[in-house]
């Protein structure tokens, strides 16, 4: 194809490098950081085994409430701890049912299971309650008296 503008092919320049001029160790302070923020959001233990319970943590101005969806656990198999502001809850779901003829297939799901999660306040771990009902543990936790948000009005 030609062009009768009579332009030519555009220039092809070199691509410099850009050497050393970044080093990853720049990023050695924010390391710590980004890490502690991950523990937040997403917890590196959730799903260790075959059994992932699905859940959600829920912060309100006076607590913090875990729902965690565990059908078929024992309230008898499932530890909760806390350490400083680290909640764990532990558990097994076991699927020991006996049937008739032989097991060919099946999508029940057993094993262990972990949950944790760095909370970012205190909370007055001697309140702290779990109940187990309908396949749902409800922890709820309440904050701390320093760690409670408090309004202010102004003047």
């Amino acid at each position: 194809m030609s062009t009768s503008s009579g332009s030519k092919a555009p220039e092809r320049r070199q691509v410099q490098s850009r050497g050393d001029q970044f080093s990853w160790g720049e990023l050695g302070p924010w390391a710590s950081r980004m890490q502690d923020l991950m523990d937040q959001m997403w917890s590196p233990a959730m799903g260790v085994g075959d059994f992932a319970p699905g859940g959600e943590l829920r912060e309100t101005d006076d607590a913090f409430t875990l729902e965690l969806d565990v059908p078929g656990v024992d309230k008898k198999d499932i530890t909760i701890d806390f350490s400083g502001r680290r909640l764990s809850v532990r558990g097994t779901k076991t699927t020991e049912r006996q049937g008739q003829g032989t097991l060919r297939h099946t999508t029940r799901t057993s094993g262990s299971f972990s949950y944790e999660a760095v909370l970012p306040v205190a909370v007055d771990e001697k309140a702290v309650t779990a109940s187990l009902a309908d396949g749902v543990l409800l922890v709820t936790m309440p904050k701390a008296t320093e760690a409670k948000t408090t309004h202010v009005e102004i003047s």
